[in-house]
């Protein structure tokens, strides 16, 4: 649990201290494999209410979606061995629709990003996931610190800067926070965690992760040099 808290502790220091420097290195443009991803992903989740015609292909993408899982790529594809390393978490909650099958609202992905280009430290972003989620972040200038509050786990919130970031010109926006160095980062992954992120008073993205020691395990690898498994 210390060492959770030592990384945020660690993450607001950089962002109030060195923020525009650490954020002018971050280039959201570089991340076009993860945006592709999550372009793909918000069209499947916005896309879900219409497969009335196959129900069971609906229901088992929605279930799949409710229980959240991993993947992991390098985020850029002019990346070389070791660099962008991304592992994403998604899920969604499941919404009660009284007289139809149930829906999906809420969507977050969480993803931890390796050094890549010009920036060498690391990364803990959040994205929405599906209209709802869209419609609840904010809309801001591309590469904009933004202050925002953090919860991890039942670690007292801080408030600290994250940086807006656009990975794409249909894909999701992302909020990241900076990270001194993705060492630091996997150090305080733990199997089971969860993380809200509050913006002017309203939470904007709550997800609770499960396997993060899996998760760490292959970022690990792909740091090392060796292709992601999908």
């Amino acid at each position: 649990m210390a060492i959770i808290k030592r990384v945020v502790l660690a993450a607001g220091l950089l962002a109030a201290t060195a923020s525009m420097q650490a954020f002018a290195q971050v280039e959201g443009g570089a991340f076009d494999v993860l945006a592709s991803v999550m372009e793909t992903h918000d069209t499947e989740i916005n896309a879900n209410d219409a497969l009335d015609s196959n129900r069971k292909q609906a229901q088992q993408y929605r279930e799949k979606v409710i229980a959240g899982w991993w993947e992991f790529m390098q985020a850029s594809s002019k990346a070389g061995p070791g660099e962008y390393c991304a592992a994403s978490f998604l899920r969604a909650k499941r919404q009660t629709r009284p007289g139809k099958g149930d829906g999906l609202k809420e969507g977050i992905v969480v993803t931890l990003f390796g050094p890549g280009g010009n920036y060498r430290g690391a990364l803990l972003a959040f994205s929405p996931l599906g209209k709802d989620s869209v419609a609840a972040f904010p809309k801001l200038e591309n590469g904009k610190p933004v202050r925002v509050t953090l919860t991890q786990g039942d670690i007292k919130p801080v408030t600290l800067n994250a940086i807006y970031v656009q990975t794409g010109p249909k894909s999701p926006p992302l909020l990241a926070f900076a990270v001194p160095d993705i060492e630091a980062l996997m150090a305080g992954m733990k199997d089971n965690w969860s993380f809200d992120v509050g913006y002017e008073g309203k939470s904007i993205a709550n997800i609770e992760w499960h396997d993060g020691l899996m998760a760490r395990n292959e970022l690990k690898k792909c740091l090392a040099g060796s292709f992601p498994t999908p």
